[in-house]
């Protein structure tokens, strides 16, 4: 069994709701050919043993402040955001990626998370790919969605 086709009006309602109802931040799906200002970058392999996807986040840092100081309870200038800011982008992938799994897996298919890593840049996308973009209150989100080799994805421990 192959992963199924992920459809972008499903991801975009799942992570935009994701972000509201855990993070506190309300979220818009917009163009995502449309060139967006993003900060940093991460990934979360997800899969099992018969597929895997990898999921790039790029944000920027407007979004990850606000998302930062609303879980930590810190007014946004108290956060200091070469410390804090890397740490949350790899959290957000591990969210999305954990509401991605039940989306595409749920009890029929149980998906397992890898573990978030920092990326060097954006994704650039490939053919195969998923991308959608929000708008976080003013500021951008990506996500791409890209198959990949499940022998080669870095699980996290059952």
């Amino acid at each position: 069994m192959s992963l199924p086709n992920l459809d972008p009006v499903s991801l975009a309602t799942t992570l935009a709701a994701a972000l509201e109802t855990m993070c506190f931040v309300i979220a818009d799906p917009v163009d995502a050919a449309d060139p967006l200002d993003v900060d940093r970058h991460a990934s979360i392999t997800i899969g099992d043993e018969e597929g895997a996807w990898k999921l790039f986040l790029s944000a920027s840092d407007g979004v990850l402040v606000e998302i930062a100081s609303g879980l930590m309870g810190l007014d946004p200038d108290e956060l200091d955001v070469e410390q804090v800011l890397p740490g949350m982008i790899m959290e957000l992938a591990n969210i999305f990626g954990g509401e991605v799994i039940n989306l595409l897996g749920g009890e029929e298919r149980p998906l397992r998370p890898g573990i978030p890593c920092l990326e060097p840049g954006a994704f650039d996308g490939i053919p195969g790919s998923t991308s959608i973009a929000l708008d976080a209150m003013g500021d951008a989100l990506t996500v791409s969605f890209v198959p990949c080799d499940a022998g080669s994805v870095e699980r996290a421990p059952a």
